[in-house]
């Protein structure tokens, strides 16, 4: 071959290994979408067959609006950019003689997919899972378009571009129930619903006094209503009921464990992406199992659009989330927290574990003189959250999500003896691992079905060492909870919507003891349960109702439980509406409380399962009605109500001292009243909360009398000032509550029983009251923007900022050693501060 000829054949094979290189490295529109949505966090919308065959030779850098431009030129599409998140993309033309449109919610301008577009008496159609349709012009000249959930609109023909697409906005329908709410309640991202229940947005919540994050259950403190008598998220009490009468749910997984050291920071991390719905009455027929509050928390966005990552630290953790998408169809997210404290014991953390271990410090009665016991702990706590979703198909989507809760304590104790010095060391360990799976389908027509499995295991496990004695005392208690539900909703029309759903829930509960010095009982129980429920919501004008009913079938026990709940609301004007609520509920499960002589009086609560009888069903019927006024930014709600609860134990009540180990059944019935008046102007919001309750017991067995509750506050109220421009956050605000009741010794002196044992004779139950608890917190925050996909949020707080030590809980006990009285007071959290920083990666 010829130099000529081989170097024409060279040549050749050159340019045809360039083109064949340019040509593989091509990539379709679709994915190059996909990966500029993934890194500029907004959001293509497109019908599949406009853009098949569209490729590009790389992915466009620069700005958004450069990206946008290189690809409309290389492609020939037509991109229409409207909004800051969101770009249409359209062919250059259609068919003459079709037409297309785009439908937008008109705030928020997402797509709105399976809305009824009707063309005349024969020719309709419906928007595609990407709010898109189109059609065949006719002689019509409108196009009538409608959805539930939104207003109705008629759009002339006219109006519709002949190439190209129209894009048609849809404003929300808002029923009359929602004309008299106010932008937020207390802070921003609060807000009181038309359904009776509050909604909390963690995203968008303000601050709020003491707190440094948005903590769920912190918040709900500062609801009316609402309120912790021993300063933990632990021992909330919903109207006069005790914590484990309320029922906490993570995405659908019930949570028996809520707080970390013994109750002093709660369980969940406060700084995911949640929604928080609280009810106090006539909770939705779907939830069971309590005969208390409800508490509905939900961590996986609605929205895949908007992703970020954070990583924060205070003075007692460290933590972090993110969440991203793997696929245009696959959304994860994760959270994990750790505790620092066995590594920096930070003021903070001196100051809740002086207000946990307080009461190792003991007071002598009988010779008026304290009694040190020394005692050295390691603690820590951690937990960690993951949430992945699926859609398939454009209508379909599986959901996952898992949770774990941690904490461990070891506490080595000694005391000084005539015989020398005694150790002992105990351990106390605390665990939650759950998870469920749920597929949810929309169906052509609005209606939507919902399957989910869900399985809970939650576990403590102690070990008391007894200082003054020989004695090992070792308990278990340990909970699986498995079960399904299959939930379907009926669109109806946009003033009636129909629920419908069943309920299976298989529950074992075991609790194990072991004592070196005589014999326990131990238990393992179980109970199969059904339930169907059935709720309508309806509204007409100015008159809003819900109507609900479940249907219990508790099998192992062989019991029906029928349970109606009711919301009627009705506006006589735009500022002033009446409210009726009403319910009943059941449960099955209650916690024994452990104070004095298990762990040192540490929150050690064992979840039992009713058996049907020293432990029957507990039953509850609550009737409420409110008043709500707003105008001019003021609001004024009062709500007055009563609660009766019945087949309650006296074990799960938290009694000490005379009735501390009685185990006999009671009721009790707690009535009062409820106000809030709140003022906002510009950035300003101040608040002030008042609540009245009056909280008797019925236990025949216990006392000849009815006396008055543990739960019972009789007078409480709060107050708040906010101020909040979004970049800078302060908040002061107080608290101020009526004693808490408790049972006084008839005398400072023991009595001795027929055996020679040491023994207290007590006053009439709950007879006494503590001083009055009043509590002065602050907060103050900063968020500064980084740079494009950074910013910094710090804070402060401080809760009990004037240094007050009221007593908040007052006991007595025998002393072994020199059979003396001994009184055990728990004071308040002394002076703490916090402080955080937080960094965002957008």
């Amino acid at each position: 071959m010829s130099k000529k000829a081989l170097l024409l054949c060279v040549l050749f094979l050159t340019c045809w290994i360039s083109n064949a290189q340019q040509d593989r490295t091509r990539i379709s529109l679709r994915e190059a979408l996909q990966s500029i949505e993934s890194r500029y966090h907004i959001k293509f919308n497109y019908i599949e067959h406009d853009i098949a065959n569209a490729t590009v030779t790389a992915i466009p850098q620069g700005s958004t609006q450069e990206i946008i431009a290189k690809l409309a030129l290389e492609t020939g599409l037509v991109f229409n950019r409207i909004s800051d998140h969101y770009i249409v993309i359209k062919p250059a033309k259609v068919k003459s003689s079709q037409l297309c449109g785009l439908l937008l919610d008109a705030d928020t301008k997402e797509p709105i997919p399976f809305a009824t577009i009707a063309l005349g008496p024969k020719q309709s159609t419906q928007s595609d899972a990407e709010g898109r349709f189109c059609f065949f012009s006719s002689n019509d000249k409108n196009l009538h378009i409608s959805h539930v959930g939104y207003n109705d609109k008629t759009v002339a023909i006219s109006n519709f571009a002949k190439e190209g697409t129209t894009t048609i906005e849809l404003s929300v329908h808002i029923a009359q129930l929602s004309e008299v709410q106010i932008m937020h309640l207390l802070t921003r991202g609060i807000k009181k619903d038309g359904d009776g229940s509050y909604k909390i947005e963690s995203k968008n919540t303000g601050i709020l006094p003491g707190m440094t994050e948005p903590d769920v259950f912190q918040t709900i403190q500062q609801l009316p209503g609402a309120v912790s008598l021993d300063e933990t998220v632990s021992n909330i009490s919903f109207r006069g009921g005790t914590h484990d009468q309320n029922l906490f749910l993570w995405n659908g997984i019930r949570l028996y464990q809520t707080g970390h050291f013994f109750g002093l920071i709660s369980a969940l991390n406060p700084n995911l992406s949640q929604s928080f719905t609280v009810y106090k009455n006539a909770s939705p027929a779907q939830y069971g199992q309590a005969v208390s509050g409800t508490v509905i928390i939900e961590t996986l966005p609605e929205s895949g659009d908007f992703y970020e990552s954070s990583l924060g630290i205070n003075m007692l953790n460290i933590d972090f989330n993110t969440s991203f998408k793997t696929s245009e169809k696959a959304d994860w997210q994760f959270s994990a927290r750790r505790s620092i404290t066995d590594y920096f014991a930070s003021p903070t953390y001196k100051s809740y574990f002086k207000r946990i271990f307080q009461n190792t410090k003991i007071t002598n009665l009988f010779i008026d003189e304290d009694i040190d016991y020394k005692s050295s702990e390691d603690f820590y706590f951690y937990d960690i959250t993951g949430q992945y979703r699926q859609k398939i198909g454009k209508r379909s989507e599986l959901r996952i999500n898992s949770i774990l809760i941690s904490n461990e304590l070891n506490v080595n104790q000694s005391i000084a003896d005539s015989n020398g010095p005694i150790d002992e060391r105990s351990k106390l360990d605390q665990q939650t691992i759950a998870g469920n799976a749920c597929f949810s389908t929309k169906w052509e027509s609005g209606d939507a079905t919902e399957l989910t499995l869900h399985y809970t295991n939650y576990s403590i496990d102690s070990r008391d060492m007894f200082i003054e004695s020989n004695r090992i005392l070792k308990q278990e208690n340990r909970i699986l909870d498995k079960g399904l539900r299959i939930h379907h909703s009926i669109a109806g029309s946009k003033n009636f919507s129909l629920q419908l759903g069943y309920q299976l829930n298989h529950t074992n509960i075991d609790n194990t003891n072991n004592d070196n010095t005589f014999e326990l009982q131990n238990s393992k129980e179980h109970l199969l349960s059904h339930a169907v429920y059935a709720q309508a919501d309806t509204n007409y004008k100015q008159f809003f109702l819900t109507a609900g009913i479940r249907q219990n079938y508790f099998q192992t026990l062989h019991t029906f439980r029928t349970e109606p709940r009711f919301l009627i609301r009705y506006n006589l004007t735009e500022d002033f509406a009446l409210e009726l609520q009403g319910e009943m509920k059941s449960q099955t499960t209650q916690q024994i409380v452990d104070f004095q002589e298990n762990f040192f009086g540490l929150e050690k609560r064992r979840w039992t399962l009713s058996n049907g009888d020293n432990l029957p069903v507990t039953k509850s019927s609550q009737l409420s009605f409110a008043a709500h006024f707003q105008k001019r930014k003021w609001l004024f709600t009062a709500e007055p109500f009563i609660k009766k609860v019945s087949g309650i134990n006296s074990i799960s009540q938290g009694f000490q001292g005379e009735f501390e180990f009685a185990n006999t059944l009671g009721k009790y019935t707690v009535y009062g009243i409820e106000t809030l008046v709140q003022k906002q102007w510009r950035n300003f919001t101040g608040w002030v909360t008042y609540q009245y309750n009056n909280n008797e017991y019925e236990f025949d067995r216990l006392h000849d009398q009815d006396f008055t509750s543990n739960q019972e506050v009789p007078h409480a109220v709060r107050s708040g000032f906010i101020y909040d421009n979004k970049r800078w956050q302060f908040a002061l605000g107080g608290s101020w509550m009526s004693g808490r009741f408790y049972t006084q010794p008839a005398s400072r002196v023991p009595e001795f029983d027929e055996n020679q044992n040491p023994m207290i004779v007590y006053r009439n139950p709950n007879s006494s009251q503590l001083n009055d608890y009043l509590q002065l917190n602050a907060s103050i925050s900063f968020t500064s923007k980084l740079s494009e996909k950074m910013k910094c949020k710090a804070g402060i707080s401080v809760q009990n900022l004037l240094d007050s030590s009221e007593t908040i809980n007052r006991s007595y006990r025998i002393n072994s050693q020199n059979s003396t009285i001994e009184e055990v007071n728990i004071n308040a959290l002394e002076n703490t501060f916090n402080a955080f920083v937080r960094v965002y990666f957008l």
